[in-house]
């Protein structure tokens, strides 16, 4: 007996069942793509024919939205044309593409992805649709932004600590406009400010400003008085404040909150400007386009930037301060020197006074008498108009040393000068019983340097000498003035024959507030030294081998052109 055959299952259930897993193990692979990655295809015109869930919640756009159009939808404006036209060629040739994009999401706002797209080939090798598969990696491009702006920024402040050392005056408002520029820049900013306080007002003045091309510019010299209070007020507390929005202002700031929409500012970081202990100013940085989120270490690197421009500030304002005390103390001294001159210039006054009065007198009474010789009343007009120039001369002299305007350096002669207070301390000298000798060397150069300063240095010089002579010998009391020219330089020396200066003072004689004056202010010398120095010269000091001491000082000598 035959056994049966066995009946075999048909191929078509067993090519169904493979179907069935294929399909269930597709659908399985996709709900796991789709969980992880951001998913679009396209066909080969780049028409989008697929996106999953992902994509439309990344994009902001519903998938009626996006089917059949293209990526432009998305296009952010970030990347340029050759970039997608390298995109667009590597995919069409059959290559796999990968890179960054920068997309614009439906509600304006950006975000990036990595992205691969794989082109599916037809039996031609032609592309019959491409699959672009992408990561979001918004979160990592940012956090990599704030890293690369946060070193670029340590970078800056590295640099500004170097630039601003040893920075000379005349340089500083540069290099602070240039500072704020390179911040704006590169913390991606609109605007930089500096205020600086108003002497005796609750009031800030704009005193530099950098922003970007395209906003309506501040008013040069911007006063705040009046507009922002609060700000003002938190400034000259020493605080520093910040806001992300001007909604965020507190009720108090009703006032700046107007002054603030007025002028701009989104977001705004203001700090103070601190040098010795005292407030003068403030640094603010701001968004003008939209608002901006302000990270803690930003604004501690701000403030670090703040601090190095207020140190400069600070210097650049002490001296100015102290050359404005210098100034004053170096007027008060020539006042107090004019005091002790008050009999000289008297003496000085009264002889052309006395002189044109009496040949007034003279001419009235040859009239009265009958007596008109036209040669002698010229000869009296003639003195008259000598004597009142000599008055004159006296007076402008005296004026102009004791004026407190900038005095303007020109060619002097020192030979005509010494004989200038000579004539000037004549009354003084004579009035001491003191011979001025002098010894002025013949065709001696030039100088460069304020008459009235060189006035001050001799007058000065003189007078000393003059004191140091209160207990000499009438025999004795003489001043020895000598000018001498030689190796580029001319020098002044005068000697005086008193007791001379005591070892232990020898050097302190030129140190501010050093006097063996009962009244003087301990200036004169110092101030002497000042101006001698000022003009690239040296002052010095000595006693002579022959008793009394011997002052000098010497300046360059000035290269004047040959005579043609």
């Amino acid at each position: 007996m035959k056994l049966a055959k066995r009946k075999s299952r048909p191929h078509f259930f067993e090519s169904g069942e493979v179907l069935q897993v294929w399909t269930r193990e597709a659908t399985d692979f996709k709900a796991a793509l789709d969980e992880h990655a951001i998913v679009a295809i396209t066909d080969p015109q780049g028409r989008i024919t697929f996106v999953n869930d992902k994509f439309c919640a990344i994009s902001g756009y519903s998938r009626e939205e996006l089917l059949g159009q293209n990526h432009r939808i998305i296009n952010s404006g970030h990347h340029s044309k050759a970039f997608f036209r390298d995109l667009w060629t590597t995919i069409t040739r059959g290559l796999v593409w990968r890179g960054d994009i920068k997309n614009r999401a439906k509600d304006g706002s950006f975000y990036w992805v990595a992205t691969t797209i794989v082109p599916f080939l037809d039996d031609h090798r032609r592309p019959r649709q491409f699959v672009a598969i992408h990561a979001d990696i918004t979160e990592l491009k940012r956090v990599q932004s704030e890293l690369a702006q946060k070193l670029r920024l340590q970078q800056l402040l590295a640099e500004l600590l170097g630039q601003f050392v040893a920075l000379p005056s005349g340089q500083v408002d540069e290099a602070i406009e240039k500072t704020q520029r390179l911040i704006v820049e590169t913390l991606g900013l609109d605007r930089s400010t500096l205020w600086q306080v108003a002497e005796g007002r609750p009031s800030m003045i704009l005193t530099h400003c950098w922003q970007r091309p395209g906003w309506p510019a501040l008013p040069p010299h911007f006063e705040t008085e009046g507009k922002l209070p609060w700000a003002h007020a938190k400034v000259a507390g020493g605080e520093s404040f910040w806001f992300t929005s001007i909604d965020d202002l507190p009720p108090e700031a009703a006032h700046d909150l107007e002054s603030f929409r007025i002028h701009g500012p989104k977001s705004n970081v203001t700090i103070p400007l601190i040098a010795n202990g005292q407030v003068f100013g403030a640094l603010a940085f701001a968004t003008l386009a939209k608002e901006r989120k302000w990270r803690m270490d930003e604004i501690a690197e701000l403030k670090m930037v703040a601090q190095i421009i207020a140190n400069v500030l600070g210097r650049e304002r002490a001296d100015e301060r102290s050359e404005q005390l210098r100034t004053e103390i170096a007027h008060s001294t020539r006042v107090a020197m004019l005091g002790e001159l008050a009999a000289a210039l008297a003496h000085e006054l009264n002889q052309p006074l006395t002189a044109i009065l009496s040949n007034a007198q003279a001419a009235r009474r040859f009239i009265a008498e009958g007596i008109i010789e036209v040669d002698e009343l010229r000869a009296i007009l003639n003195d008259i108009i000598r004597d009142d120039k000599r008055a004159g001369d006296v007076i402008h002299n005296l004026r102009r040393m004791l004026n407190n305007t900038p005095a303007v350096p020109e060619a002097c002669s020192l030979n005509d000068l010494v004989c200038e207070v000579a004539v000037f301390l004549n009354g003084e000298m004579l009035s001491q019983k003191i011979e001025l000798r002098q010894t002025l060397a013949p065709a001696l150069p030039r100088v460069q340097m304020a008459p009235v300063e060189l006035q001050q240095v001799l007058v000065n010089l003189l007078l000393n000498a003059a004191q140091a002579m209160k207990h000499t010998p009438g025999d004795r009391r003489q001043i020895d003035i000598e000018t001498r020219g030689g190796e580029g330089a001319v020098t002044v020396s005068i000697r005086d024959h008193g007791c001379g200066i005591p070892l232990e003072q020898m050097s302190k004689v030129f140190e501010p507030f050093h006097t063996t004056k009962s009244a003087g202010l301990g200036m004169g010398l110092a101030i002497c030294r000042r101006l001698i120095e000022a003009h690239g010269g040296r002052i010095e000091a000595g006693n002579h081998e022959a008793g009394g001491a011997t002052f000098w000082f010497s300046l360059p000598a000035l290269v004047e052109p040959p005579l043609k």
